[in-house]
């Protein structure tokens, strides 16, 4: 019997992942986790702890497969070395589930009748939380950013992708006490409204315009599709820069013109002659051209910097870098061994400061890969912008999923803050987003095309840009901080229980002996 919930909480799991792109089936999402809380009934805390943990194997091993494309082809790994770091990294990540789960437990056990249904959307949105920061984050398939461009992602303005959590988890839970008043005939009336009343608000809330319109301008992105063989090499290295002179050559006065992460594998130092060129062919057209480049530094260390050219000179250089891919954690410890298993990482250095990019009526809020799945970092200078920028070179992921996920993670950015995304990639996918989150245009994988149009700037700020997670991580702490409390108090008044028939010790405190003082309702 436990290990059929086991293997139901993993097929649970793996349905739960289909609601995040490119399936967006987040009703099924729904449905899974309304039936693992059924799964979960009764459970014994190591059963929870189980239960959840095979949960979470089922979500990452079907939402996170396509590691092993980085790490098989492109890492140059066997077979079963690819899968056993891949079923590693997700054994590891699984551990949060059972954790979340046993966490459940603990809150269910103090918590009134009456209140329990918010149990488990509190423990949930805790653990993701966890998850994001801790050992670095890794804040990827937060479950609310499944909600983007849904008729249900009014609430994003105004709680962001991790307060989506707590709504989409209190929709399960509903769901769940919907079905067993049903079976258990008695009325469903009140959980059925409580639904709508989830729901209503959030649909009804999208109509907000939290921003207004500011300015025009019109983007060129440009997506150089070239291998990862190709984009080392002299040839890439000829193509890209050839790309670039005729971009200048066929843009407009004004016009900004946007290249990939890494566009340039040439420092500036070591291309002097192309970067002068191209910076004054930009200044004279009063163009602002960004694109990626790879700044090394005198001890061979290197930043992966957003540089832009022409009309204003500025740097940006990514703050989180990717664990193994950019920088090696504990390397003191983990080095000798990555050497054993053949992965070749290269230490980069982190910028030294979050800062926009401001020229003429733009003020971007800039981003490198990785960092768009951090949403307080992004919000840093997303509520002083008009625009949101990412580049990223997701060609290491091929075809797979993982592409589609981070073109997912971006438009809740664009949605959290009420503004315009624009988005470049080396070979997919590349991307407009609009700031209700919907993809105005898009490339698809290897494809070779340029997007252009007219993007209107925005200014203001939603709930999100003005406080971030800070409202939720109050109440998340008020609610943890309050059922820590109420345990304790449990806890104290057990040690002075008196039974006068079968006391088995004396009294700590004097009460008389005439009254059976046993547990009270907490």
């Amino acid at each position: 019997m436990m290990l059929k919930k086991r293997f139901l909480a993993l097929i649970c799991g793996v349905i739960f992942s289909f609601g995040f792109a490119p399936f967006d089936l987040w009703l099924l999402s729904v449905l899974s986790v309304a039936v693992l809380i059924g799964l979960l009934d009764k459970s014994s805390n190591k059963e929870a702890f189980l239960v959840g943990y095979a949960f979470g194997f089922g979500m990452w091993l079907s939402g996170i497969s396509w590691l092993y494309v980085s790490i098989h082809y492109h890492g140059n790994i066997g077979i079963i070395g690819s899968s056993f770091i891949v079923l590693l990294f997700i054994s590891i990540l699984s551990l949060y589930s059972g954790f979340l789960f046993l966490l459940n437990n603990v809150f269910k056990s103090l918590s009134p009748k009456k209140l329990i249904f918010l149990t488990l959307p509190v423990a949930w949105v805790l653990m993701e939380f966890l998850r994001s920061y801790l050992f670095t984050g890794f804040p990827w398939l937060i479950s609310g950013t499944m909600l983007a461009d849904t008729f249900i992602d009014g609430y994003t303005p105004i709680i962001g992708a991790q307060g989506n959590s707590f709504f989409l988890i209190l929709l399960s839970v509903s769901v769940y006490k919907l079905y067993e008043n049903i079976t258990e005939n008695r009325t469903p009336l009140l959980f059925s409204l409580f639904v709508l009343l989830i729901l209503m608000p959030s649909y009804f809330l999208k109509s907000v315009e939290w921003t207004s319109a500011e300015n025009e301008i019109h983007v060129t992105l440009y997506q150089p599709n070239l291998t990862l063989e190709d984009k080392w090499s002299q040839y890439g290295i000829i193509k890209s820069q050839g790309m670039m002179e005729k971009a200048i050559e066929d843009a407009s006065e004004g016009d900004l013109i946007v290249f990939p992460e890494t566009a340039l594998i040439l420092s500036e130092n070591d291309n002097k002659a192309f970067m002068n060129l191209v910076r004054s062919k930009s200044f004279e057209k009063n163009i602002t051209l960004i694109t990626g480049i790879i700044e090394r530094e005198d001890d061979y260390k290197i930043r992966n910097r957003l540089q832009t050219l022409g009309a204003m000179e500025d740097v940006y250089d990514k703050i989180k870098l990717v664990p193994f891919g950019e920088f090696i954690p504990l390397e003191k410890y983990l080095g000798s061994f990555l050497d054993i298993i053949g992965l070749n990482l290269t230490n980069t250095l982190p910028g030294e400061a979050v800062k926009s990019i401001k020229t003429g009526k733009l003020r971007i809020s800039p981003s490198i890969c990785y960092e768009i799945a951090f949403d307080e970092l992004i919000r840093k200078t997303a509520k002083d912008s008009n625009i949101l920028l990412t580049v990223s070179n997701d060609t290491w992921f091929g075809r797979s999923i993982g592409p589609i996920q981070h073109l997912e993670i971006a438009q809740n950015r664009a949605l959290e803050h009420k503004k315009p995304l624009i988005r470049s990639t080396n070979s997919g996918i590349t991307a407009f987003v609009s700031k209700n989150g919907e993809i105005i245009e898009r490339q698809t994988y290897f494809e070779d095309k340029t997007l252009t149009r007219n993007i209107t700037l925005y200014s203001g700020n939603t709930f999100y840009s003005k406080y971030g997670n800070l409202p939720l991580l109050i109440f998340l702490t008020l609610y943890s901080t309050i059922k820590a409390a109420r345990k304790k108090i449990a806890k104290a008044r057990t040690e002075y229980c008196i039974d006068p028939v079968r006391a088995t010790k004396k009294p700590k405190i004097n009460i008389p002996r005439t009254t059976a003082i046993c547990s009270v309702t907490l």
